[in-house]
């Protein structure tokens, strides 16, 4: 399970709303809280000191004291960089720190506003090794106020299925005790007739079932989906007519939706979709 969860906070409405969403997500044990800033000299020392990066941390303490998880243990994090991109700085941290999942908002302001709208969201999705959980407030409030809160992650999740190995259900065995219902879906995205088309659907079908067999001996309601069409666009459309809690999906496969469409499919999915998005990096680990 995901046991040490770093955030990359930047004091948006999305950072704020994380850490709202942290006692969702069971067994935490560790939280860092991580903030980066721009040095303000080519060359950082420590005689040199930066304003913004003191203040950066006296704002975090005073985030780290609204986070009511007695049983988990808090750091703060402050990076000053002089050059370089600011996911190198998240991926170093990520890795030094050996962290189990990354939450990220889909909208920032500061060193780190363009997180999922360019190269800095692409290289942390493609070039970290952690998994990652892209979650944002409803709606677009200019201030978030007390009374939006997060909903259960885990009531309806979506399991996007593409048939590679190892199977999205197997690595998500730690989370199936806190899940409610699972819905097993595929879009078949390829097929130069009907009747190939029709044949996908078929044998996508009897795919799922065998997985649904595994998830309701787990005392899980598993309903099974197969879409035609584009992959970005079943996965969102089918999220908001289901009112998915979480969508799941496998950074790599032989069609997973990130490997599938170099950076479009995964893209169209992070900027678009409504729901919560985690993406399972860390195949080995659990197969």
């Amino acid at each position: 399970m995901f046991t040490k969860v770093l955030i990359p906070y930047d004091f948006s409405n999305d950072s704020e709303y994380i850490i709202r969403c942290l006692k969702n997500i069971p067994q935490i044990r560790e939280i860092i809280l991580f903030h980066v800033t721009r040095s303000l000299y080519l060359i950082s020392t420590p005689e040199r000191e930066n304003p913004e990066t003191d203040y950066a941390r006296l704002r975090l303490e005073k985030v780290k004291e609204l986070i009511e998880m007695p049983r988990s243990k808090v750091r703060v994090v402050v990076e000053e960089i002089s050059g370089g991109e600011v996911s190198d700085a998240i991926i170093r941290i990520a890795d030094r720190e050996q962290v189990s999942l990354i939450m990220m908002g889909r909208r920032g302001r500061g060193v780190i506003e363009t997180l999922l709208l360019g190269s800095t969201a692409w290289d942390v999705l493609r070039y970290c090794p952690s998994d990652l959980l892209l979650i944002h407030p409803p709606g677009k409030p200019l201030r978030l106020s007390p009374g939006i809160r997060c909903p259960d992650l885990f009531t309806n999740v979506m399991l996007c299925k593409d048939f590679s190995s190892p199977g999205i259900e197997d690595l998500c065995m730690d989370i199936y005790p806190y899940v409610t219902s699972v819905e097993l879906f595929h879009a078949v995205t390829r097929g130069d007739s009907e009747e190939e088309v029709n044949h996908a659907v078929k044998d996508a079908k009897e795919e799922l079932e065998k997985v649904a067999i595994t998830c309701n001996g787990k005392d899980i309601t598993c309903n099974i989906h197969v879409r035609v069409g584009d992959a970005a666009d079943e996965i969102i459309r089918f999220s908001e007519e289901k009112n998915i809690s979480l969508i799941v999906a496998k950074s790599t496969g032989r069609q997973g939706i990130v490997k599938k469409i170099v950076g479009g499919t995964t893209e169209a999915i992070a900027r678009s979709a409504r729901k919560p998005l985690l993406v399972l990096k860390k195949h080995d680990a659990r197969s």
